[in-house]
């Protein structure tokens, strides 16, 4: 199969990657499951604390929260948004949503309640799932109707529901935003469906599953949901990452994949007992951050017989957009692990600040355009990054492209190298950090003038905030504690800094930029004791 504008193709452009060009394997994830319903209704879809649930019976409970969806006015284009539960019925709940044309839209409970609301308040939802937990982080809800998919009555033969179309919009996954504000990405069926069938193909096919311990509401977790259960596989429930019997203990048979972030992988490390990856999985998929070549290094003796994969895509690209395949045998020398190449029917240029194409082995922008590319944003807000290839002269015809801020080169072996960001964004665990939304929070807090981040690494990640207070604070301690539980009732933990450090003003560099290094070396001085 030739590549999507191979040389052979006219539409080839130098300084751009082309994937495979290759048929979606399905109108949407929804087909792909309803068909193994029918052709193997006894294959186990999910597993879940012991239990299973079978294709059929997902398949089955898919129908009738559906109905229930549909008596309660739910129709193609309503946002329904779903609580993230890691259960059997959440997963029927977002299928449910996606039969109907609808749009899921999940929920982290973790998340604080005025977070929860301003996400509501944002998508306006026709109907609020809980799988027999409440809503309570909804509150009131604004008089939506909130289903309990656990305490729907289990109908003999519910009406087969209709079927999504590629270009209806499957999900909305809302993400750290630059101007305060979270913002929810657009995902259309074909782009997931597209993207499940070019992930399936990285990590092979086997009876094993993957484990899903990840948030819902978090897009690193949507690949160990819809890509085994799109291939016919499993989904295993995990309550969390302190659950390593469900993640690393013995099994029938290895995992198809494992997915997770390199701060995960630093984690597991510090434990009595480091997970054995060979014979748990068959293959290790890296994913929300630059992987460093010295931790795989760490980790090879519990590596032989994995596949390993470096996965790339921001949420605006459907979960991810590129990827590189290799083996403990073949670890590059290169700063990071080159990301790879791109997904199928999907393109990616590396360009300069003039939006120019540049040459391989030249730093640049990278844009990411075709199928992986998500609708847009909710409300069309701060959709400055989306933008259109032909505009742009990087393609003759019209078509969706993104600005992804991310700077890379292109290596001699035609992969692409990440090597950092043109912005101020930050990954902590592999969540994004946009300092625009922090940074807003953070100056809300009374008394706060002004505010540096940083995220040390370490077997766990942690951010840390530099603040300075308007007037001499007497208790430093206890203006930064203020700081922690304001941030802590707006935002998800995540991006509550797990240190707060009061200083009298932040260093500024040669540029006159914020040089939180040398703050930090200050703070440091200013706390030896004096000789």
């Amino acid at each position: 199969m030739t590549a999507a504008g191979s040389p052979k193709s006219p539409a080839a452009r130098a300084g751009t990657l082309y994937g495979q060009v290759r048929p979606a394997p399905a109108d949407s994830v929804v087909h792909l499951v309803r068909e193994h319903a029918l052709r193997s209704p006894a294959a186990v879809a999910v597993e879940s604390s012991g239990s299973v649930l079978t294709f059929a019976c997902l398949w089955h409970r898919t129908r009738v929260i559906a109905d229930a969806l549909a008596e309660a006015g739910v129709g193609p284009g309503d946002r329904v948004v779903v609580r993230a539960d890691r259960t059997p019925g959440v997963i029927a709940a977002a299928l449910a949503v996606m039969t109907l044309r609808a749009v899921y839209v999940p929920v982290d409970p973790t998340h604080p309640a005025e977070r929860i609301a301003t996400v509501l308040a944002a998508c306006a939802p026709a109907a609020l799932l809980h799988d027999g937990t409440g809503f309570p982080e909804a509150g009131a809800g604004g008089g939506v109707p909130a289903v309990d998919v656990a305490d729907l009555p289990d109908l003999a033969a519910p009406p087969e529901p209709g079927l999504p179309r590629p270009e209806d919009i499957a999900y909305a996954i809302f993400t750290s935003g630059s101007t305060g504000v979270p913002k929810g990405v657009l995902v259309e069926h074909a782009s997931l469906v597209n993207y499940v069938g070019w992930c399936g193909s990285l990590v092979g096919r086997s009876a094993g599953g993957s484990p899903l311990f990840g948030s819902l509401g978090f897009d690193l977790a949507m690949t160990s949901l819809w890509v085994p259960l799109a291939q016919g596989n499993r989904v295993v429930t995990v309550a969390g990452v302190w659950d390593q019997d469900t993640l690393f203990g013995p099994r029938a048979q290895p995992y198809t994949f494992i997915k997770q972030t390199p701060s995960h992988a630093r984690f597991f490390e510090v434990l009595a007992e480091p997970p054995v990856y060979g014979g748990t999985t068959r293959a290790l998929m890296f994913g929300g951050e630059g992987l460093d070549p010295v931790l795989l290094r760490d980790l090879a003796p519990r590596l032989g017989g994995v596949r390993l994969i470096n996965h790339y895509g921001p949420t605006e690209t459907t979960i991810g957009a590129c990827a590189h395949v290799f083996d403990r045998g073949s670890l590059p020398d290169t700063p990071t692990v080159p990301i790879g190449r791109p997904a199928w029917n999907t393109r990616a240029h590396v360009v300069d600040d003039q939006l120019r194409p540049v040459r391989p082995g030249v730093a640049g922008e990278l844009v990411i355009a075709g199928r992986a590319v998500a609708a847009g944003y909710l409300g069309g807000r701060g959709g400055d990054r989306f933008v259109d290839e032909a505009d742009l002269g990087l393609a003759d015809v019209p078509g969706r492209a993104y600005r992804t801020g991310d700077v890379v080169e292109r290596l001699d072996s035609g992969a692409l190298l990440y090597l950092g960001r043109r912005d101020d964004q930050l990954k902590v665990s592999g969540h994004r950090v946009e300092l625009g939304e922090l940074r807003h929070h953070v100056l809300a807090v009374p008394g706060v003038v002004d505010a540096a981040f940083e995220v040390v690494r370490g077997p766990v990640d942690t951010l840390e905030a530099f603040v300075v207070p308007a007037e001499p604070w007497p208790d430093a301690r206890e203006f930064a504690d203020r700081v922690r539980i304001s941030l802590g009732a707006v935002l998800p933990s995540v991006l509550v800094p797990n240190e707060v450090h009061v200083v009298a003003r932040l260093l500024v560099d040669a540029n006159g930029k914020r040089d939180v290094r040398a703050t930090r070396r200050r703070l440091a001085e200013l706390a030896r004791p004096s000789r």
